[in-house]
């Protein structure tokens, strides 16, 4: 499976896209040495990550390794790519209606542009 597709896709949010980042390409390796990248520049601790289905569902997983498990920290949410914002706000609309916008950390691994919302990436195209 290549990790850089070229073709038509269809975004989470019906978005028309020339081409793909397919990240379950990437290996347990991969995802940890992610988490590591993104532990080198966020300094606030978190007691969990919790990453959006499914995308970041794994991502969150390498990132538990750094959470601290104390209640009064921080959530981190996370997702593998941010294309419009949308998977975000609704994962944190479902979950926690009631934050406030600087309430819990999120991160991305590959954003589309620059993000909004407080989310943070690790590569922007």
């Amino acid at each position: 499976m290549d990790l850089f597709q070229y073709g038509e896709f269809k975004s989470h949010s019906g978005l028309t896209l020339n081409w793909k980042i397919e990240c379950d390409a990437l290996s347990e390796k991969d995802w940890a040495c992610l988490a590591a990248m993104i532990m080198e520049r966020e300094k606030v601790p978190f007691c969990r990550a919790e990453g959006i289905p499914r995308g970041g569902q794994p991502l969150a997983r390498a990132l538990n390794k750094y959470a601290t498990g104390i209640p009064t920290d921080r959530i981190l949410i996370c997702d593998d790519i941010w294309t419009t914002g949308n998977s975000f706000r609704e994962y944190i609309g479902r979950k926690y209606p009631d934050w406030l916008q600087a309430q819990g950390l999120k991160w991305v691994v590959f954003a589309r542009k620059m993000t909004n919302d407080g989310v943070k990436a690790l590569f922007t195209m």
